[in-house]
């Protein structure tokens, strides 16, 4: 089970990974236009938020990782507290983008399942041994 979480809050970070390049190098190319559903002026207009929300993406990413890392090499305390507070903090983004924006929620269900799953599992693995 705990293998399972550990791939599973891995691959968060990787799709968070995804989200910064998106969000923070590649805002206005059409690809990320036609995935975000923006029009170019939308795109320009938002660009320095964009720029901004991927950095924080890409440090949710970067916790995860160091945590995984950390909990092999150093410490499991803590290196499951830095992979909990990762996974969670992704899980209460994609809440709230679920709560406050209905025409998103197929972006939050996406955001949020990953890291989620990788939770429970964790949990469980640390629960069950």
């Amino acid at each position: 089970m705990f293998i399972t979480g550990l791939v599973l809050a891995i691959a968060a970070a990787l799709i968070h990974v995804l989200i910064f390049k998106m969000e923070s190098i590649s805002w206005t190319n059409e690809k990320t236009l036609i995935t975000f559903n923006m029009s170019p002026q939308q795109a320009a207009n938002t660009k320095e938020m964009a720029f901004n929300q991927g950095f924080y993406n890409l440090f949710l990413a970067i916790e995860i990782l160091l945590g995984a890392i950390i909990y092999y090499t150093a410490s499991h305390a803590v290196g499951l507290s830095l992979m909990f507070f990762g996974t969670g903090s992704m899980l209460a983004a994609a809440a709230l983008l679920f709560i406050a924006s209905p025409d998103k929620r197929p972006a939050a269900l996406k955001q949020g399942t990953t890291p989620l799953l990788a939770i429970i599992f964790l949990t469980l693995g640390i629960v069950l041994v």
